[in-house]
């Protein structure tokens, strides 16, 4: 008797673990679901392409100092741009690395983030791909679209682009896929392995390539307007703050949720959002509620460790400290 009342326990509990484990799978499928769900609203927001062949590339000039190496290129976006870009990266490298995208901010140029010379704190902001690099990664850095490196004008552009029925922000994210592309074609890169980070300008370009462009495994915005359209929208001041390219139409109807659905889809990738108190262009209440939010979202995923926000005391700009903490994530999940 008490042997058969020991198999029925024993299969009770098998029961019950198989059932455990069932619903474990199912969540898991229904998370990746999520994702899909949300990389393919974002791409109708973005009115993006469908996928292209590798890029056509042109390498305009190679140098070397003594010890990191240049490369000055430029690689097709579309059939009608070409997209300036310097990688840099260890002169004595000799095994594939993982690699970053960096994007600077407003009027930032590719040759300002890689000048021998860190400096953050005030613009010309330089150094900081350069900087990356010598930490043992590949780095390339984009002039963006729009941008006066380019000849262009991004804030006449972005209200045309609109008035056309296009989305500028999709333009500025196609390009950054690009780059992606044509990372995965360098022998010198992991292809495994990338990552994106960008101050302002290129700190949103960051968050918005990352949302549709699921190779990009490590992400790390710095000022770059996340938290919640909520609570900017509150302030006509802060609403200005930011140019036309910021205010995809249709991004609201497609997430209801705000930017705390996009920033949750992209569990379980490692995100280190990077902000400051006073930022003008970036509420921090709105950031407190995406980082509570998202923060939950990475839990039930079983990844709390790869999601945090860094806020410091201070308007918009960067800082020596902020760089530290963009550092150190980037070495603790994109080295590994």
């Amino acid at each position: 008797m008490k042997i058969k009342q020991w198999q029925a326990g024993r299969l009770l509990g098998l029961a019950a673990l198989l059932a455990l484990f069932g619903g474990f799978t199912e969540t898991i499928s229904q998370q990746r679901a999520a994702s899909s769900s949300a990389r393919s609203r974002m791409r109708r927001v973005l009115h993006l392409p469908q996928e292209e062949a590798a890029p056509k590339v042109e390498v305009l000039g190679k140098s070397s100092g003594q010890d990191i190496a240049l490369e000055d290129i430029k690689f097709q976006a579309d059939r009608d741009n070409w997209v300036p870009a310097i990688v840099a990266k260890p002169r004595a490298a000799t095994q594939p690395l993982p690699a970053i995208i960096c994007l600077p901010g407003t009027n930032g140029t590719r040759q300002h983030l890689v000048d021998p010379i860190l400096q953050l704190s005030k613009f010309p902001r330089t150094g900081w791909a350069r900087a990356l690099a010598s930490q043992g990664f590949v780095t390339i850095s984009l002039d963006y679209r729009g941008s006066p490196a380019r000849a262009q004008n991004i804030y006449t552009e972005a209200v045309r682009t609109q008035l056309e029925g296009g989305s500028y922000m999709g333009l500025l994210v196609h390009e950054v896929m690009r780059a992606v592309d044509y990372l995965q074609t360098r022998p010198d890169v992991d292809r495994t392995r990338i990552g994106i980070t960008g101050f302002s300008l290129g700190g949103a370009m960051t968050w918005y390539a990352a949302a549709v462009d699921p190779r990009l495994s490590v992400i790390v915005p710095v000022c770059g307007g996340a938290g919640t359209y909520d609570a900017l929208t509150r302030n006509q001041k802060k609403t200005g703050y930011h140019s036309q390219y910021f205010y995809p139409a249709g991004f609201l109807k497609l997430f209801p949720g705000d930017q705390p659905e996009v920033f949750a889809s992209m569990a379980p990738r490692a995100v280190l959002i990077v902000g400051r108190d006073q930022d003008q262009g970036m509420p921090v209440e709105g950031l407190r509620k995406l980082e509570q939010e998202v923060k939950a979202a990475y839990s039930k995923r079983g990844a709390p460790d790869r999601f945090a926000v860094h806020i410091t005391a201070g308007e918009h700009t960067y800082t020596d400290e902020m760089f530290e903490q963009v550092k150190a994530w980037f070495g603790r999940f994109l080295k590994r």
